[in-house]
């Protein structure tokens, strides 16, 4: 009986589909991706190309590495996906350029994919000025960070907060669309109570993908998915179980199991995570309090604003519960040995705290600008401290532009 309605869903998939693209402004979606681009080019290119501070360095190596020896260290063995993609496109370039020109290129396509994706989802609107809000939107959230009031009193613009944009680290910057695929994806489970198998598979690919940029999306997402559901099973409401489990559970499970075992039982991080709570963070910063709340003060507003809405409405649920396991690891979780000052669980608060953010922000322009609700206060404090993010973005691009530092 299930099989025979797949053809009256499909069809109904392939109507929406065809009725969402004819929707979709490709105008402004390119104008979208190329302003992100074109705006990221002169940092990552001062980061990339110049001696300055940073991870970018390192990933060159381990691709040179590969390149001269034909494998990797056990670290970029368990994740070596950026690996693969600078050395692929070097060649396909034929020489043209090599592993930083590669580096450079992903780094500004990934910025307007990012900006891209934001766009679509972000969706139309029968809304006077809603394609004005949607592009700038989707430009600017690509470049917001922490509020960095504290750098008048420390100096640093990157210890001690959870970072959003980031110049040093390559790989927290392409798992970033691949998370947003992701969570698209995680939704239809919540909205359907069966999706197709091309669905589940696509789940599953993506999920592998991102653990092969950063494990970390998948340490803070997946459990609090699984939460959820959990919770909707109790609670009898929509939720495709075959999805959450062959297209987000088992590969999670299937693909950490494989890197802990590259990883840590390799004999050089043996008995590597440790609980430890604020003991790295604190070594970089004496105000961890304020900064977490200088770091999140746009997700902590919407927090109060939409308090009502947190059980009822599904996505803001999930990334909540994503954003609290994020936040955890990164203040709680350390690694022993050499690896311990990486801060590698650093990257699971980063990564769940953009994608509260991208949440937030589609729920709060659909919620305040297309349906045209809400209080004049609640949109002033939402504009407010989100700008004040986006004041933060400025000033840490043009420090990272200017300075060797990144910190």
């Amino acid at each position: 009986m299930a099989d025979q309605e797949y053809p009256k869903q499909d069809a109904q998939d392939r109507l929406q589909l065809k009725i969402t693209l004819k929707r979709v402004n490709w105008r402004n979606l390119v104008i979208v991706f190329v302003l992100c681009a074109v705006l990221s080019f002169p940092v990552y290119y001062t980061r990339i190309t110049q001696p300055v501070e940073g991870d970018f360095g390192s990933h060159v190596r381990h691709a040179e590495e590969y390149l001269a020896n034909g494998f990797f260290e056990p670290v970029p063995r368990s994740h070596p996906l950026l690996q693969y993609m600078m050395i692929g496109i070097s060649k396909l370039a034929g020489g043209a350029f090599g592993l930083y020109g590669s580096l450079l290129i992903i780094q500004v396509f990934v910025q307007g994919l990012i900006g891209g994706i934001v766009y679509l989802w972000l969706g139309d609107a029968n809304r006077k000025g809603w394609e004005w809000w949607r592009v700038g939107i989707s430009v600017s959230l690509t470049f917001l960070a922490p509020v960095m009031l504290l750098a008048l009193v420390d100096g640093l613009y990157y210890y001690g907060y959870i970072g959003l944009a980031n110049y040093h680290n390559p790989t927290i910057h392409l798992l970033k669309p691949f998370a947003m695929l992701c969570l698209v994806l995680a939704l239809k489970g919540l909205e359907k109570a069966k999706n197709r198998w091309w669905v589940v598979a696509a789940s599953a690919v993506l999920v592998v993908l991102s653990s092969l940029i950063k494990p970390n999306f998948i340490l803070a997402f997946v459990p609090a998915l699984g939460i959820l559901s959990l919770y909707r099973l109790l609670r009898k409401q929509t939720l495709d179980l075959r999805l959450m489990i062959f297209g987000f559970a088992l590969p999670s499970i299937a693909v950490l199991i494989w890197q802990w075992a590259i990883t840590y039982q390799g004999g050089d991080y043996a008995n590597s995570i440790a609980l430890a709570p604020l003991a790295l963070e604190s070594a970089y910063s004496n105000f961890l309090f304020p900064k977490f709340l200088l770091s999140s003060l746009f997700v902590l507003q919407g927090l109060w604003i939409f308090r009502n809405a947190l059980i009822k409405n599904p996505i803001l649920f999930l990334g909540w519960i994503t954003l609290l396991i994020g936040v955890f690891q990164n203040y709680m979780l350390i690694e022993n040995g050499p690896e311990m000052l990486s801060g590698n669980f650093r990257w699971s608060g980063q990564i769940a705290l953009f994608l509260m953010v991208v949440i937030l922000v589609r729920h709060s322009l659909r919620y305040f600008i297309a349906d045209n609700q809400g209080k004049a206060w609640q949109k002033i404090l939402g504009l407010g401290t989100y700008l004040a993010h986006l004041g933060g973005g400025i000033i840490y691009y043009l420090y990272c532009l200017t300075s060797i530092h990144y910190r």
